[in-house]
This record gives C-alpha cells, sequence and structure tokens, in this order.
C-alpha cells in the first residue's frame, strides 16, 4: 500500500462532449472522437472506426461545448490506447493543462455533468 503523501487527487467530470482533432504537423481537424470524461490535466477519449492515433502522438484537438458557440482549442498526447470492438479507447494528457476555470465553465454549461474523485497513484 502507497502512503497517503503519494496519492494525487484528480477532480473528473463524467460528459460526452463531441470534437475533432488532427494528428499536430498533419493538417486540418478533420476526424470525429468523443470525450468520456474531463479534468484539466486530461480525458478519456473514443476514437471510432478502426484506426485511433498511436501513443506519443500529440493531437491537436477542438472540443464543442453543447448549447453554446463555446469551444475549447487543446492540445494532447496520447498516454495509452485500448481497442474495444468498433472503436479505440485512449487516455489523453493535454500537454498545457487546461484552465481550471474552462473546466469548470464546461461543467456549469451542461448540467447533466456529475462530478467525482479520482485517486492517481
Amino acid at each position: 500500500m502507497m502512503p497517503e503523501s503519494t496519492l494525487r487527487t484528480k477532480e473528473r467530470f463524467s460528459v460526452t462532449l463531441n470534437a475533432t482533432y488532427g494528428i499536430k504537423g498533419e493538417g486540418l481537424h478533420n476526424q470525429e472522437c468523443q470525450i468520456a470524461n474531463l479534468s484539466s490535466h486530461g480525458a478519456k477519449v473514443r476514437f471510432p472506426g478502426t484506426e485511433s492515433p498511436t501513443t506519443g502522438a500529440v493531437i491537436v484537438m477542438d472540443i464543442a461545448i453543447p448549447n453554446n458557440v463555446m469551444r475549447i482549442a487543446a492540445e494532447a498526447e496520447i498516454m495509452w490506447t485500448r481497442q474495444r470492438f468498433n472503436e479505440f479507447i485512449s487516455g489523453i494528457r493535454f500537454t498545457g493543462a487546461l484552465n481550471d476555470a474552462m473546466v469548470q465553465q464546461v461543467v456549469n454549461t451542461v448540467p447533466q455533468l456529475h462530478d467525482y474523485t479520482e485517486l492517481i497513484w
């Protein structure tokens, strides 16, 4: 068991947000994906289809906020990828952490979001 001092708490929000992405340096944001949860440091992303960015790739994302004209532009690194049925699920880490106020604005904009705390070792 790890000492309590080594645990970090990150607030994550359960979301379903549509986004587009492109591999950094390879052109426009033309592929669709879906954000499954969100924190100021990263997210879980679903990539439909048979291809996904490889681990270590840097993607440029444009995240749509429902019922709002607001969008979030962010860069992220693919940390891991797993295939599940007809989609790939990846964990991403934002290369420049999103502002906590920006994440809170998303949470306030989408009323069905529920927050939870995840312990990270």
